[in-house]
């Protein structure tokens, strides 16, 4: 049974996920500087006839097929010349063998799978008619080996139908079977895999064997009637022990070190389609990049040589699609966490081809850093229990949420323990905050489909200018997990509307790039200079995203090298020590009036020489017109006007005349790019700044549905530029 399995998996992850004491680093500007260079090397090795030189004939159509799925995956578009020269190649050569019908499958895939579905099939045939009787392949049909066939040839015919079903294409549940049966028949004691049946482990070809056995074991089979289920048992766990046992990135252990490269490609396989973030105690993507970023050489390419082209092919690869965005990190936790094995999976893919970008998922553990945790849009919950989190993982919990981190829970199989454990969980964690029941203007409900009729009622919990957790009491994971996007396309549209909320409809980047700090300023000053971020408080929703300060802080002493002091602080606004900060951020989202102690507290506040800062929280219109009118009573005869074009406060440490507006903004005006700030002056000096867009939400490093403001990158330069004008003029 594959609940044996989960188990299984759970304790090597747990075991696999300890501190990184070691950890490498490497940076998104290399990896891309790396493929970039990869990318030119390539091109400039196409033959004219759109080839690729290879030392055997018969392969060069697999090497072409090679080349061009590399180059794909590496970003180059489909109507590149040379993406176009090199199909036409492919198409102009019969398929003869097992290697060049895999790769000729997945470029086809890569590049454009609707125009090349025919050429997808032709492949997809080819391996069929090719696989011998014991499920194996080898290099080509008559071939005397036949009857025996390997593992590498194994792997790309599996790789071929792979591709073949991610476009719509079927494969006989017969053909699939006979595979997964070479590969647990032929399985050593130790875990691993040899080039045949019999042969002594080594990296790339048990890299491709837990590679194989999970692509088909997910495809194969369905879960049975009992949740969690299935026919498989502790193959897959067994595979990823011994390559966690003789991990390493710099060779192919215990393999040809000729090969490394093949191994990495297929290490990146084993990563990718696990989740697994760590094979044994280390990143496998960070350690591999890392290692491939060294030792490229000076002309772009890897291991000069015989290979030299697919040894580049190979290292694009894994650079590229390890490289993929993070959708969903699915926490492993000591409940039964991974009942549906494959929801996060197809639930990624889905959203994928919604949102037309390649996402992707990993497992995470409360072992892991801070950071780790807010390295996705999502931190996916599920299980049929709910564990019981000591107080360090309760304290890192808070902290992911003031972070700006996002939670989808969800009760598999609508378990009731997981029910009362998770409601126990968000009373340990927002204290008086309570769930409830999201009603159908909620933006979950129509984030990118409209299920606003739908029978099914999601939960969630309200903090500002978002939504930090949403739950489903009733079970979404097993339609997930059994991939029933044509039938029951509800449950997937759910999901993908969760994943339009947690996202703010936003692009993602690459997953180096998620890998982001909480946000706390660094430097501690004991100068009486230091800049403090002051919030003020007043009789309204004053703080709907606590985050912001913090994070801004951390970004004007490490981007604009201010003095800060390291925490913000909260102010009354008729506090008798106001006019000791000479800076102050009001912000909201509803509809306020200040009492007439405010009023006056504040005018005299900035009659005194004080500067205040505002924005509408999200956009919302029931503050900008609340604010407008305060600014009114506040200043009356200094009324709020357009900052003109050629103002300082445009070009302080940052140009920011030009700006990115997020999702929502963009679908009403495709072609606003300018930002405008509001200020009011008294005596000739500038003493209030504006935005009616929303700079503080993105500060606080989430994306908010709906929000109307500025994208997280510029409404940190916004900031800073604002802050700086006010300590400068």
């Amino acid at each position: 049974m594959r609940g044996v399995l989960g188990a299984a998996v759970l304790s090597f992850v747990l075991a696999s996920s300890v501190a990184f004491a070691q950890e490498a680093t490497v940076t998104q500007e290399e990896v891309a500087r790396a493929i970039e260079r990869g990318v030119r090397y390539l091109k400039s090795r196409q033959a004219v006839d759109g080839s690729w030189p290879y030392p055997t004939r018969e392969h060069v159509q697999g090497a072409a097929a090679l080349a061009v799925h590399a180059l794909s995956e590496a970003g180059v578009p489909a109507d590149d010349i040379v993406i176009q020269k090199g199909i036409r190649f492919i198409a102009s050569q019969p398929i003869s063998e097992v290697y060049n019908a895999g790769c000729v499958a997945m470029a086809l895939a890569s590049v454009d799978p609707g125009r090349h579905i025919r050429g997808i099939a032709q492949a997809r045939d080819f391996i069929m008619s090719a696989q011998n009787a014991r499920g194996m392949w080898s290099y080509k049909q008559g071939n005397p080996l036949r009857t025996v066939g390997d593992n590498s040839n194994s792997q790309f015919a599996v790789l071929g139908l792979h591709a073949a079903m991610s476009v719509g294409l079927d494969v006989p549940a017969d053909v699939l079977a006979l595979a997964e049966r070479h590969y647990e028949t032929s399985q050593n004691a130790d875990g691993g895999w040899g080039y045949r049946p019999g042969a002594d482990s080594y990296g790339s070809m048990t890299a491709a064997g837990v590679a194989s056995i999970y692509i088909l074991g997910a495809r194969l089979y369905v879960p049975g009637e009992i949740c969690g289920q299935y026919r498989q048992d502790l193959r897959i766990a067994a595979g990823l022990s011994w390559l966690a046992r003789n991990y390493t990135v710099t060779t192919n252990p215990a393999g040809s070190p000729n090969w490394r490269y093949y191994y990495l490609y297929a290490l990146e396989r084993v990563g990718v389609l696990t989740g697994l973030r760590a094979i044994g105690p280390r990143d496998w993507y960070l350690d591999g990049a890392r290692y491939i970023v060294d030792t490229q050489s000076a002309d772009g390419s890897w291991l000069p040589g015989r290979d030299q082209v697919p040894n580049t092919c190979f290292a694009l690869l894994f650079l590229s699609k390890g490289n993929v965005p993070v959708l969903i990190n699915k926490l492993a936790h000591a409940g039964e966490w991974n009942v549906d094995m494959h929801d996060a999976q197809n639930l990624s893919a889905y959203v994928s081809r919604l949102f037309g970008q390649r996402l992707g998922w990993q497992t995470v553990t409360t072992r892991d850093s801070l950071e780790t945790l807010l390295s996705a849009p999502i931190l996916y919950v599920t299980g049929h229990s709910w564990p019981d989190f000591t107080p360090e993982e309760i304290a890192k919990f808070k902290a992911f949420f003031a972070g700006g981190g996002f939670m989808f829970a969800e009760a598999c199989c609508g378990r009731k323990e997981f029910d009362s454990g998770f409601r126990g969980f968000i009373r340990r964690i927002f204290g008086d905050l309570r769930l409830g029941g999201l009603d159908r203007t909620h933006g979950v409900y129509r984030s990118w489909f409209k299920l606003t009729t739908s029978p099914r009622t999601l939960e969630g919990l309200q903090a500002g200018c978002r939504t930090p957790v949403i739950y489903s009491s009733k079970d979404l994971s097993c339609t997930w997990e059994k991939n029933l996007y044509r039938t029951q396309e509800e449950a997937f549209q759910f999901g993908a509307n969760i994943a339009a909320y947690a996202t703010g409809k936003e692009r993602l980047r690459p997953k180096l790039e998620q890998r982001h700090s909480p946000g706390r300023a660094k430097l501690v000053s004991a100068t009486p200079g230091a800049f403090t971020f002051a919030q003020a408080m007043y009789s309204g929703m004053w703080d709907p995203h606590p985050g912001s300060g913090p994070k801004l802080l951390s970004f004007l002493n490490e981007k604009a090298g201010l003095d800060v002091a390291a925490e913000p602080v909260t102010i009354p606004l008729t506090d008798p020590n106001l006019s000791n900060y000479p800076f102050i951020y009001m912000t909201g989202m509803e509809h306020f009036v200040l009492g007439e102690a405010e009023k006056k507290a504040l005018a005299e506040y900035l009659a005194r020489g004080g500067f205040l800062f505002a924005d509408a929280s999200a956009g919302r219109e029931a503050f900008d017109s609340s604010f407008r009118e305060m600014v009114r009573a506040v200043l009356p005869d200094s009324p709020l006007e357009a900052m003109p074009p050629d103002s300082p406060v445009y070009d302080m440490a940052f140009d920011i005349r030009k700006v990115t507006y997020t999702a929502a903004v963009r679908e009403a005006d495709p072609n606003l790019d300018t930002l405008t700030l509001y200020g009011a002056k008294i005596d000739g000096r500038t003493a209030l700044v504006y935005s009616p867009y929303d700079i503080g939400c993105a500060l606080a490093g989430f994306p908010a549905y709906g929000s109307r403001g500025l994208v997280s990158e510029d409404a940190f330069k916004a900031a800073t530029n604002i802050v700086l004008y006010a300590l400068t003029y």
